[in-house]
């Protein structure tokens, strides 16, 4: 009994080291600490509560659109969602980097033929389909604006909402430092953490080690 207690203890302590490690979405994009941040269904308490809704409607709205991020401003008249999926397109282009002009335009097809406003932007040296429009509701009028590109294989969709007849400097802003991880950012990163990770499971078996040495004498003693 003695020693199962001390492998359990063991296995709890290990598993909580392991599954500590949780992964991105293979982009970066800063938005300010006054929105409210969800890169996860299980995560949009605070969004929820923002705009009035029940937390399930917005945990299927997230899963059903394959989302990645969404974040709303404190007066939920800015919003930005994130989504990436692979389709057709992006399996057979890979990467908007350097897209010819015959599938800048396919692209363009695709996403944005039914609007009117739409260009060819560059941004840390990718080329993005910018999708633009005008709206107008009950709470008044606003601009939505899709920034659209191909990277990795994947599309990737980035969707803004601001209040007014332009796209806001903040989601200028916001998008500017919108970057997507590429294969070689991500093998370095692999690389770099499995350099530290076998010196930080002999650290951390180290410290369990002792902890459970302590813990399976005073189990013995008793």
């Amino acid at each position: 009994m003695k020693k199962n207690a001390c492998l359990i203890t063991i296995l709890l302590l290990l598993s909580a080291f392991l599954f500590g490690f949780k992964g991105g979405n293979g982009f970066t994009i800063e938005i300010d600490n006054s929105f409210a941040i969800a890169t996860d269904a299980s995560e949009v308490d605070t969004i929820a509560e923002r705009l009035n809704m029940e937390k399930s409607q917005v945990a299927s709205f997230f899963r059903e659109n394959g989302l990645k991020l969404i974040a709303v401003s404190q007066d939920t008249k800015t919003q930005i969602r994130i989504s990436n999926f692979a389709d057709n397109f992006s399996s057979s282009v890979y990467d908007a980097e350097n897209l010819t002009q015959e599938q800048l335009s396919q692209m363009i097809s695709l996403y944005g033929e039914s609007y009117e406003n739409v260009e060819v932007i560059e941004s840390a040296g990718r080329n993005f389909a910018k999708i633009t429009e005008v709206l107008k509701d009950s709470g008044g009028v606003y601009t939505s604006t899709q920034y659209i590109t191909v990277a990795n294989g994947r599309t990737y969709v980035i969707t803004c909402h601001n209040p007014g007849e332009t796209t806001s400097e903040d989601i200028e802003k916001f998008f500017s430092s919108f970057n997507i991880r590429n294969m070689t950012d991500k093998i370095n990163g692999f690389q770099f953490q499995k350099k530290w990770i076998m010196p930080a499971i002999i650290v951390m078996c180290g410290i369990v080690g002792i902890s459970v040495i302590g813990i399976c004498r005073k189990l013995y003693q008793k």
